[in-house]
């Protein structure tokens, strides 16, 4: 196991540990090298970030948590957020439950979807950034559906703010109806996979979604911010 220092503005810092593997280096260098989710890449990036502070609960879900750089990024650049951390692999969960560890991160070892259910998980041997989810009702991975956590956030006082989904194709699901989670969420950022999974069609229902809705989409590197108007 091998770590590095994560520095805060705030003068604080905190170990982040990783196995040294190309994915794990690529998901840090993604995170606290490149920033892929900074705000300022965005005209609306302040505007964004004034919404997040007004807000006396934000949430954040990050589903595709992987071993939780981008719920540590997320927490040292929103510390009054909630965040929820989802993430189906076993070896990736206990790295990210390590990483988060007295953060205010809820965590779920599990797949999310439009609804629950079970999944099986697959391996396509892309590293451990690029495990998959396959439908199976014998499945060993819970599935979670995206709008009950965000109605029960709701309901416990937490006020929408961020939605973060790197789900290896798992959007094909998720976002089939129903969609009216996705209302509430100032900004969305999406990273679709048909370059990775070609002739599947799977950012199909995301398009789908995001047409039928007054939202700015706007494309940075591997990543779509969809932005509430």
């Amino acid at each position: 196991m091998e770590s590095i220092n994560l520095k805060h503005a705030s003068g604080s810092s905190r170990s982040f540990f990783h196995r040294g593997t190309p994915a794990d280096r690529g998901v840090i260098h993604q995170m606290f090298k490149n920033e892929d989710y900074a705000l300022r890449r965005l005209r609306r990036g302040e505007q964004l970030r004034a919404l997040g502070r007004a807000m006396a609960r934000p949430l954040i879900i990050d589903a595709g948590a992987n071993i939780g750089a981008s719920a540590c990024w997320f927490a040292a650049h929103f510390p009054h957020a909630h965040i929820v951390a989802i993430e189906p692999d076993p070896a990736n969960f206990e790295l990210l439950a390590r990483n988060t560890e007295g953060l205010d991160v809820e965590l779920h070892q599990a797949a999310i979807g439009a609804r629950d259910g079970r999944v099986g998980l697959v391996d396509p041997g892309e590293g451990e950034w690029g495990y998959r989810t396959a439908q199976a009702d014998d499945g060993t991975v819970p599935l979670i559906a995206m709008a009950r956590i965000v109605a029960e956030k709701q309901a416990a006082g937490y006020t929408p703010f961020i939605c973060k989904i790197d789900i290896e194709g798992g959007e094909a699901d998720l976002f089939t109806p129903p969609t009216d989670w996705v209302d509430p969420f100032p900004l969305m950022v999406v990273e679709l996979h048909d370059w990775l999974m070609p002739g599947q069609g799977t950012s199909r229902s995301f398009l789908q979604c995001v047409a039928a809705r007054d939202r700015d989409f706007v494309h940075i590197g591997e990543n779509i911010f969809s932005i509430r108007n």
